[in-house]
C-alpha cells in the first residue's frame, strides 16, 4: 500500500526487548520504592533510641567521674586487701581429707573469792571443814575454764548429713609445780560423730548424757555446770545414742552409756583407767528421754519439758548393785521472763553428782528464774538441793547440800560478755552445817 509503513522485523524485536526490560525494571524498582518507606521509619526509630542511649551513657560517665573522686587511693586499697588476706589466713582451717573445718572456742577469765573452805576454789560445789589454823577464805584468778574445739562438716551419705565435734578445756587439774595454778592441764570434753537425717540422728562418742540434760544459766560455771552436787545431775560420758522425732513437737532419745561408777579415789594421776565398780559390772548403762518442745532454744517464746531415766550396774565388791535415776526437766520463756529447772530421784548415782557425790539414795532438784530486760542484759536467780534419803543417812559423811545463786551478765558485743555471780553454798555433815559465800567476776570472749 502506498504511504503505509513497511514492516521491519528488527524494530519489532527492539520493541519486544524494550517492553520486557521495562516490565523487569518495573517489577523490581516499583516494589522496592514501595517497601523503602518502612526501613526509613525503622531507621528513624533506631536513631532516636541511639540518642537516648548516648544521653544515658553521658550521665553514667559523669557519675563515675564523681565516684572516682571518693574512691580510696591505691595505697589505701592495698592496705585493705592485705587486711582481708590476713583475716582469711587466720580463719582458714583445713583437714587432710579436705572437708570443711571450723575452729571455735572461749577465753574464760575469772576472778573469784570464797568466805570459807571450798572444795574447788574457782567453781565450788561443796563446803569443807575449816583448816587446822582456822583461817578461812581464799581469792585468786584463773583461765582454766577456757575452751577450744573443732567442728567438721563431713560429706553426706545419701539424705543423711555427717558431722563431728571435738573440744577441750583446761580443767583437768594442775601439775605438781611451784606455779602449777597457772598451768591448767587439758581435759577432753566432747568428741563425737553424728549422722543426721530429717527425722533421725545417730551419735557415737562423748557428749552430755541423755539423763537430765538441762543446766542452770551461768557464765561463771563453765567447766562444770552450776549446782553440780546440789540438785543438778551432770556427766559427759562415752555413749551411742539415737534421736528421732515421734511427732512435729515430740522427740525421743535413747542409747547406751559407759559404766562409770564414780568411785575412783586418790590424788595421783594414773595412765590406765582402773577396773572399778562400773567396769567390773561388765554391763553398760541405758538411758532414754522423751521431750515436748515448742520453739527454738534461744527464741523469746519457748516451752520444753522432758522426762528421762537411767539404769546401770556396779560391782564395787563381790555383789552386783543396781544404779538408777529418774528426772523431769523443764524450760519456758515468754518474751522477757523465763523459768527452768529439774527434779530427780535415784540410787548409786554419785557419778552424776547425785547424793552430794556419795554412793547412796537421794532426791532433789533445782529451779531458776531468768530475766531478759534488754538484748544486752540477762539475769538469773535460783536454788538447788540434794537431800540423801538413804537408810544409812546418819552414818554417811554428808546428808544434804544446797545452793542459792544470782547473776547478771552484760554483752558488750555478740562475742564479748562480762558477768558477776554470787553463790551461797551450805553443806550439812553430821550435826553441823558449813556455809560458804562465793563471788565470781568473769570476762568471756567466744570465737
Amino acid at each position: 500500500m502506498a504511504g503505509a509503513p513497511r514492516y521491519d522485523p528488527r524494530m519489532a524485536t527492539n520493541r519486544r526487548s524494550a517492553a520486557i526490560a521495562f516490565t523487569v525494571i518495573a517489577s523490581v524498582v516499583l516494589p522496592s520504592a514501595a517497601f523503602a518507606q518502612d526501613p526509613v521509619a525503622d531507621l528513624r526509630k533506631e536513631l532516636a533510641a541511639l540518642r537516648a542511649e548516648v544521653e544515658q551513657l553521658r550521665a553514667e560517665v559523669a557519675g563515675l567521674k564523681s565516684d572516682a573522686s571518693a574512691q580510696p587511693s591505691p595505697s589505701q586499697k592495698l592496705e585493705m586487701l592485705e587486711a582481708q588476706v590476713g583475716q582469711l589466713a587466720q580463719t582458714k582451717v583445713e583437714s587432710m581429707s579436705r572437708v570443711p573445718v571450723r575452729l571455735f572456742g572461749t577465753v574464760h577469765a575469772g576472778v573469784f573469792a570464797n568466805s570459807a573452805t571450798a572444795n574447788w576454789l574457782d567453781n565450788p560445789n561443796l563446803v569443807l571443814p575449816p583448816p587446822a589454823d582456822g583461817h578461812l577464805g581464799t581469792m585468786s584468778a584463773s583461765l582454766r575454764q577456757s575452751r577450744i574445739g573443732l567442728a567438721v562438716d563431713a560429706p553426706s551419705i545419701g539424705a543423711f548429713r555427717t558431722n563431728a565435734v571435738v573440744a577441750f578445756d583446761f580443767f583437768g587439774g594442775i601439775p605438781g609445780f611451784q606455779t602449777g595454778q597457772a598451768m591448767g592441764l587439758p581435759r577432753l570434753l566432747l568428741a563425737y560423730a553424728r549422722v543426721e537425717g530429717t527425722r533421725t540422728q545417730v551419735e557415737v562418742g562423748q557428749d552430755h548424757m541423755i539423763l537430765a540434760p538441762r543446766d542452770p544459766s551461768s557464765v561463771a560455771a563453765f567447766a562444770f555446770p552450776l549446782l553440780f552436787r546440789s540438785g543438778n545431775l551432770y556427766l559427759r560420758t562415752p555413749q551411742a545414742r539415737v534421736e528421732f522425732a515421734i511427732a512435729p513437737r515430740l522427740h525421743a532419745a535413747g542409747g547406751i552409756v559407759a559404766p562409770i561408777g564414780g568411785d575412783i579415789t586418790g590424788t595421783d594421776y594414773v595412765f590406765v583407767p582402773p577396773a572399778l565398780g562400773g567396769e567390773r559390772s561388765r554391763r553398760p548403762g541405758f538411758q532414754a528421754r522423751v521431750a515436748y518442745t515448742s520453739g527454738e532454744a534461744d527464741a523469746p517464746r519457748l516451752v520444753d519439758v522432758g522426762v528421762s531415766g537411767h539404769i546401770g550396774w556396779e560391782r564395787p565388791g563381790s555383789e552386783l548393785r543396781r544404779s538408777w535415776a529418774g528426772a523431769i526437766d523443764f524450760a519456758a520463756r515468754r518474751d522477757r521472763l523465763g523459768v527452768a529447772g529439774e527434779l530427780f530421784t535415784g540410787d548409786n548415782i554419785d557419778a552424776f553428782g547425785g547424793a552430794t557425790g556419795i554412793n547412796a539414795r537421794a532426791g532433789g532438784g533445782w529451779a531458776e528464774v531468768q530475766l531478759f530486760p534488754s538484748q544486752r542484759i540477762t539475769a538469773a536467780a535460783g536454788f538447788g538441793i540434794d537431800d540423801l534419803t538413804d537408810d544409812r543417812r546418819t552414818l554417811l559423811p554428808r546428808q544434804q547440800n544446797r545452793s542459792a545463786y544470782g547473776s547478771i551478765t552484760y554483752a558488750l558485743t555478740s562475742e564479748l560478755r562480762a558477768s558477776f555471780e554470787y553463790r551461797r553454798l551450805r553443806t550439812v555433815a553430821g550435826n553441823r552445817a558449813r556455809s560458804n559465800d562465793h563471788f565470781d567476776w568473769v570476762l568471756v570472749h567466744t570465737f
